[in-house]
């Protein structure tokens, strides 16, 4: 993890009229920015999350610091309360409606602020990255950044990214027919000068009576992933992750496989059928997520991404075992 610093670029504030030619450098910086930013400011602030027609209200506070690293805990603002609280590679999911505790443990990268590749160099083939005009958001001056898929296999991305800060203030992904499915935006926020109390990242629930569940690598090191792979990918998605590992709470072995192109992924699990499956067999979604199951003699095969349900279904349908 990196220090508390503030990553202000006089180089990058840009002018405020539209810029309608593809600079990839000067788009890179700012992806450079946003994402060092995500992880190197200290920042509270309060953000709207809408996916479909669900929409959340959450409270995050974040910090880095020499002694303890990177640490964030996200509050959210309804009446059940749900918490996460990230403290370097370990992960607290605290669920009061289920009255659990969710430990994960080797989380190297944060979910939150969204993450969005630095090079983009090999995203050329498949999206469009534009830097449009500066708009102001939450009160602040932030730099909009359009990302436009050359196909109907990928989702559009909107960005707005602090001036002053490289910090993500919102972010808008529209579906293949330009409808807005997934929607983040901070409200509020604050940058603090004075380093935050530990207290700040404390549960604000009393957990001792809860159920606590630790998940990790739970890889089964006797067996391979097999011969899983799949026969036709959208241009530009390649296989990213591959391993045989088991759910949490389950007895049962799962293979699960990774296909991205560098901005979206899908998720491929292949779980061996058992009497009592019930599984999805065809299409599901919420917001932006999609999903898409197939059930065969032996397996159900489950492909699950923020892509439409083309990209799933041409990726499912192609699941070969090879032997």
């Amino acid at each position: 993890m990196l220090l508390l610093q503030r990553v202000a670029s006089a180089g990058l504030m840009l002018a405020t009229t539209c810029v309608f030619a593809t600079d990839t450098k000067q788009i890179e910086q700012w992806l450079q920015q946003m994402h060092s930013a995500a992880h190197t400011l200290n920042y509270i602030g309060t953000f709207a999350y809408q996916q479909g027609r669900q929409l959340t209200a959450m409270r995050i506070i974040h910090a880095v610091d020499p002694e303890h690293g990177e640490r964030a805990r996200l509050i959210s603002q309804d009446a059940i309360g749900r918490e996460v609280i990230r403290d370097r590679d370990r992960l607290l999911c605290i669920l009061p409606d289920i009255h659990s505790v969710i430990v994960e443990k080797g989380r190297q990268e944060s979910e939150f602020p969204p993450e969005f590749p630095v090079d983009i160099d090999e995203l050329m083939d498949t999206y469009t990255f534009v830097l449009e005009k500066q708009e102001r958001v939450t009160g602040r001056t932030a730099q909009k950044l359009v990302i436009k898929p050359k196909d109907k296999f990928r989702y559009e991305h909107r960005l707005w990214i602090d001036t002053q800060t490289g910090l993500l203030l919102q972010k808008k992904m529209y579906d293949e027919h330009k409808h807005l499915i997934e929607h983040f935006v901070f409200t509020e926020i604050q940058f603090p000068t004075q380093p935050i109390e530990d207290e700040q990242f404390e549960p604000g629930i009393t957990s001792k009576d809860y159920k606590w569940v630790e998940t990790g690598d739970e890889s089964d090191p006797a067996q391979s992933r097999g011969g899983w792979t799949v026969l036709n990918l959208p241009a530009g998605f390649y296989e990213d992750v591959a391993r045989h590992h088991r759910m949490p709470n389950t007895k049962s072995y799962i293979d699960h496989l990774v296909y991205t192109d560098g901005l979206a992924s899908v998720s491929v699990f292949i779980e061996p059928l058992t009497a009592k499956s019930k599984k999805l067999n065809g299409a599901s979604r919420l917001g932006a997520v999609n999903a898409y199951g197939r059930v065969t003699e032996k397996y159900h095969i489950l492909a699950v991404g923020e892509v439409p349900q083309s990209t799933l279904r041409m990726i499912n349908t192609s699941v070969y075992y090879k032997e």
